[in-house]
């Protein structure tokens, strides 16, 4: 069972696992039987369509109830920017996966809730980085937002990252209160009056049109691009846009860039402040491509300034939110997605390497196309594996540094404590040194002058006749 879901590498099989196969013949038994194993149920294909897209598009009822019951994801995109529903006809199976859809939408939507009411700012970040981030102004069983939840519990980044991504300040909860009228203080209210003021102050007018974007199978997929409050999304199709439904991507435009290529009038790359790249191409029907592209340069550098200074005073919240995301998503994460993009390359490169083979099977087997064929996967697979040992030596790092610092921060600790009762003893020596000094002063002082006692009286007179008289008996002797 271990080698059922191993891709081929002497044979062009398209990234199509066993489970793609048992799904695509509904063969049920054979796809509980692979899930049980432990088989991955979300492995996507070449062109990264899953075992679910798959037995949708064959109409498959059974086998696809089966791997929604195992966990197979219905909001997962193909190549293609399409969902397992996008791509069947089938009544039945469309009305299983929007119920999946929606069971996934509200569990991401719980985990936004849950976040803000536990002040968790990375993890509210993260939610809105993916490409299908949840519905901001989402509300728990009792009304609440998540803006709701988070000015309850004065957890000011949370609110900063929420304002960001476009929370409402006027939505109620079921006792009709507003966001202002649970604010944990008045340091809060305060605070999300100032935020308020800021985002009514400061707008950026919305921009919309249909782009072709790269998709992470090296594909080219039209989509309907939209900027609005300093994000840009993209959906299937303008229909989708207008209802606010299946968008396929969001991203906050705080300190992004655009990158044009001189050579290319169409193309420009959108850089966010997360590392992620973004590639677009305006329509190749467009009459003027160089100037529909500097609209949208343009318009997206409108976005960045309006979600640079939409916000606090002292901190705005795409900051709080990007500061969270940097926490978060750190170096080594950041590598191990860009080394699992470069292993699916390979692996594409492997199968057009492998059809090519296929192509010279009637030619001589030491030819020059065959061996240079043969010399490039030789090379790919060396980078990849010189990559994964780059990023395990990067990760390994990360960990030292983590321990040092932690260790150092003990350290650190211990010497404040031992400066601490060396500040302590060094006051109590002084306090009992400058007692002992004024007790020293006041023993030297001089005495008051008392008359003398009796047996420490002598008479000048009396003893110069005791000493005369003394005097004469000895001469008289002599």
């Amino acid at each position: 069972m271990e080698n059922t879901h191993c891709h081929g590498k002497t044979q062009s099989n398209g990234g199509w696992t066993t489970l793609h196969l048992a799904s695509y013949f509904g063969q049920k038994d054979i796809v509980e039987e692979l899930l049980k194993s432990g088989v991955k149920v979300n492995v996507q294909n070449d062109v990264g369509d899953t075992a679910l897209h798959i037995a949708a598009l064959s109409g498959r009822k059974e086998v696809v109830l089966l791997l929604l019951r195992y966990g197979a994801c219905a909001t997962l995109l193909n190549g293609c920017a399409q969902t397992p529903r996008d791509i069947t006809d089938d009544d039945e199976v469309i009305t299983m996966l929007e119920a999946a859809e929606r069971r996934e939408c509200r569990k991401v939507q719980e985990r936004l809730l849950n976040a803000a009411r536990d002040g968790d700012c990375g993890a509210v970040a993260q939610l809105f980085s993916k490409n299908r981030p949840p519905d901001v102004n989402c509300k728990d069983s009792n009304g609440d937002t998540a803006l709701h939840l988070a000015a309850y519990r004065g957890h000011k980044q949370c609110v900063d990252v929420l304002v960001k991504n476009g929370a409402s300040y006027s939505a109620m909860n079921k006792n009709g209160q507003s966001v202002l009228d649970v604010a944990s203080d008045n340091e809060m209210r305060l605070f999300l009056e100032k935020c308020q003021e800021n985002t009514t102050c400061i707008t950026a007018r919305t921009f919309e049109g249909l782009l072709w974007k790269k998709s992470d199978f090296l594909s080219w997929n039209s989509h309907w691009v939209v900027l609005e409050n300093g994000t840009v999304s993209w959906y299937c199709n303008q229909s989708d846009a207008v209802c606010g439904d299946r968008r396929q991507g969001c991203k906050p435009l705080m300190k992004a860039q655009c990158v044009v290529k001189a050579w290319d009038k169409y193309f420009f790359m959108l850089r966010c402040c997360d590392g992620s790249a973004h590639h677009f191409k305006v329509s190749s029907t467009c009459a003027e491509p160089e100037i529909t592209r500097k609209k949208w340069v343009d318009a997206i550098e409108e976005h960045a300034m309006y979600s640079a200074l939409c916000g606090s005073s002292d901190k705005t919240p795409v900051q709080a939110g990007v500061e969270a995301v940097a926490e978060e998503l750190d170096l080594a994460h950041f590598l191990s997605q860009s080394l699992e993009a470069a292993e699916s390359y390979q692996k594409m490169l492997e199968s057009q390497v492998a059809m090519f083979v296929s192509m010279l099977k009637n030619e001589e087997n030491n030819s020059p196309e065959l061996l240079k064929a043969r010399e490039i996967c030789e090379l790919c697979s060396e980078t990849n594996s010189v990559l994964r040992h780059c990023v395990d030596l990067l990760s390994q790092r990360e960990e030292l540094s983590w321990i040092s610092e932690k260790v150092w921060s003990v350290k650190l600790e211990q010497e404040v404590e031992k400066n601490k009762i060396l500040s302590d003893a060094l006051q109590k020596l002084a306090t009992e040194h400058d007692q002992l000094k004024q007790k020293l002063s006041s023993g030297r002082k001089l005495p008051t002058q008392s008359a003398p006692a009796e047996d420490e009286f002598y008479d000048a007179l009396s003893e110069s006749e005791w000493d005369s008289g003394v005097r004469g008996r000895c001469i008289s002797v002599l």
